[in-house]
């Protein structure tokens, strides 16, 4: 024998289960197999837009929970055994579906072809709520009424509210096996056309969308918008337009022009020397390092005046005696290197 033997002084509470544990609380219904519906069990294979409004029916539909609702009619071939296997069916719903579902109304269920086999493995159960039980917030709108409800004895003066929905116990049953197989199709209609472009539409473009509202034109709104993003970055350098800047010429052509200038005016301000040779200031200064000198102080300060070693040899008979100045604005144009 394995284990402790127990001591029979000692004693134990009885270890055996319950028997109300394995009391039937009604949550599952298995018919008797004479109580089985055997003949008239089909099951339909549905697109998935309609799967979910006929899933979330509950939320549109109206009246009581224990009302019996009618979506539709399904129409199908008679014969002398019953509804003919070999044929489609059509389900049209009605007019109080389509307002609340907003989907195709006519839908052809074409069989499919299924083994004996598979049929007699595919079950079909049915749910509802457990008799005996109602829904917290019993008696409050519609449909046992949603939100916080009382949920103690509706004798008591104060009704306690709970803020959790209680959950309803489920009751289960067996229908039976299925017998038919069907594939639901959409009509090829112009109610299902137009469905079907929106949803295309929708599937493109997707469904989140920017109003704005304002009493302003949309141009105003751009502007504004504009500025107000303009100091996240910083804005380019405005590019300066090549349009009449004088080209660059070369270390001797601008020797001689300088020459020429000194011959005409003894003192060349550097304004004037632009104005008249066209040339980069830079540059300029450059060459004029070699053949003037700038005058430091006196009454031509600040400008220039050509060495005296080139005036040697120079017909000066006509020079006079300072350049007018160039006042430089906003608007006169900038000497720059062009290549």
């Amino acid at each position: 024998m394995n284990g402790i033997k127990p001591d029979p002084d000692v004693k134990t509470e009885d270890l055996y289960m319950d028997d109300d544990f394995y009391e039937d609380t009604g949550e599952l219904a298995l018919p008797s197999q004479e109580a089985l519906i055997s003949d008239n069990v089909w099951l339909s294979r549905i697109p998935d837009y309609l799967y979910s409004a006929i899933s979330n029916w509950d939320d549109l539909a109206e009246g009581n929970d224990d009302d019996q609702i009618q979506i539709g009619e399904v129409i199908g071939f008679a014969t002398t055994s019953g509804i003919d296997k070999s044929k489609p069916m059509r389900v049209f719903f009605n007019d109080r579906w389509q307002a609340k579902a907003k989907l195709p109304t006519a839908f052809q269920l074409d069989p499919t072809a299924t083994s004996d086999q598979v049929l007699g493995n595919t079950y079909v159960f049915t749910e509802k709520d457990l008799p005996g039980y109602r829904p917290t917030g019993y008696g409050h709108g519609n449909r046992g009424g949603g939100g916080y409800g009382a949920v103690q004895d509706p004798k008591a003066r104060v009704q306690k509210r709970s803020r959790y929905k209680k959950a309803i116990p489920k009751q289960t049953a067996l229908i039976g096996h299925t017998t038919r197989h069907y594939s639901a199709n959409p009509l090829e209609t112009k109610e299902y056309r137009d469905f079907s472009a929106l949803r295309i539409k929708q599937a493109i473009q997707g469904t989140n969308k920017t109003t704005i509202i304002s009493n302003t034109p949309d141009m105003m709104n751009d502007n504004l918008v504009q500025k107000r993003f303009e100091g996240f970055t910083k804005a380019a350098a405005k590019h300066k337009s090549q349009q009449n800047k004088a080209a660059r010429v070369s270390r001797e052509e601008l020797v001689d022009m300088l020459h020429s200038c000194f011959d005409e005016y003894e003192y060349w301000a550097m304004s004037s020397l632009k104005k008249s040779t066209k040339q980069p200031e830079a540059f300029l200064k450059e060459v004029l390092i070699d053949i003037a000198q700038l005058v430091r102080s006196g009454p031509y300060a600040s400008k220039w005046k050509r060495l005296d070693m080139y005036n040697v040899g120079r017909d000066l008979s006509r020079q006079q005696g300072a350049a007018a100045d160039v006042v430089e604005s906003d608007g006169e144009e900038e000497m720059e290197d062009v290549v």
